[in-house]
């Protein structure tokens, strides 16, 4: 009876983790926000644009013209869209740098329904980096990434194996180690703390298998390390409960230089703005000044 009764709450763990696991990463059309914003809420002037990844996969952008020829490529977080990096599009427009925001796939009004935290992602910013490669009027040796929390993340491995990219900004972007995971399992799932140590194991095992990737191909601390000697800005919060407070720590530590981090202790995961506008916008601005335009 208690081998009955074992294999049935084991079998029962198992189901409950594989739902759990694709509510996590199928993220189908009529699921995402509402696009609710757009550039010109912001002033600014935008041309709607698409690319197709080398997968087949159409995805939806909005180019902002700038006076600078060294354009800026900026990727949301999840489960969010184009429209999470426009406070950070105006703030760079502003200072004449062209923006383009990038949608991931299973994004926004993107094509595909399954999330892989960047895995399948690198195909994505692949497709806005020929974009900007191939748009006239564009330097394509000075290009930078600004990512945000999975596009951080995405983006920092992305630019360690395309050193065509002259630097990167990623804010509240993961390492995606243990600790990182059982923080997002706590945000998510809220379960008891003695839980957390197998529910990791189990929703990381069906997440891999449901999307089609392999954790360890996104390991963000052994890439930033990698991007030098172009340079990197981490920028995380002390609130930060949907990864941790220490994510960004971590992956500061990792990276070479040159490297700067900006920790903001009361800010929560990508909501800087809200806390620091004017110092977030100045520490945006001058790092790509500094590094698209004076190097």
């Amino acid at each position: 009876m208690l081998f009955i009764l074992l294999s049935a709450a084991s079998a029962g763990l198992f189901l409950i983790t594989r739902r759990q696991a694709r509510k996590v990463v199928y993220h189908p059309l009529d699921k995402r926000q509402p696009i609710d914003h757009n550039p010109a809420d912001f002033g600014l002037d935008y041309q709607n644009v698409s690319v197709v990844t080398d997968d087949g996969l159409r995805l939806v952008g909005w180019f902002v013209p700038g006076t600078l020829n060294t354009p800026v490529l900026v990727l949301h977080g999840t489960p969010g869209g184009r429209k999470d990096g426009l406070v950070e599009a105006a703030s760079l427009n502003q200072a004449g740098f062209p923006v383009l925001l990038g949608a991931f796939r299973a994004h926004d009004r993107s094509g595909g329904e399954l999330i892989s935290f960047g895995y399948h992602e690198q195909r994505d910013i692949a497709a806005w980096h020929r974009w900007l490669q191939t748009r006239e009027g564009l330097d394509p040796e000075r290009i930078g990434i600004f990512g945000e929390s999975m596009g951080g993340g995405a983006g920092i491995i992305y630019t360690a194996s395309h050193p065509e990219i002259r630097c990167l900004a990623a804010a509240s972007a993961f390492a995606l180690d243990p600790e990182t995971i059982a923080a997002f399992i706590q945000y998510e799932l809220n379960p008891p703390t003695w839980t957390i140590p197998l529910l990791r194991g189990l929703l990381q095992f069906w997440a891999e298998r449901e999307a089609g990737f392999q954790s360890e191909a996104l390991n963000t601390e052994q890439a930033v390390g990698e991007i030098s000697p172009r340079p990197v800005l981490i920028i995380h919060g002390g609130n930060d409960t949907k990864i941790g407070p220490r994510s960004g720590e971590r992956l500061f530590q990792a990276a070479r230089p040159p490297k700067e981090f900006w920790f903001v202790p009361e800010a929560g995961h990508v909501d800087f703005e809200k806390h620091r506008p004017e110092a977030y916008h100045r520490t945006l601005v001058q790092f790509f000044t500094r590094h698209l335009l004076d190097s």
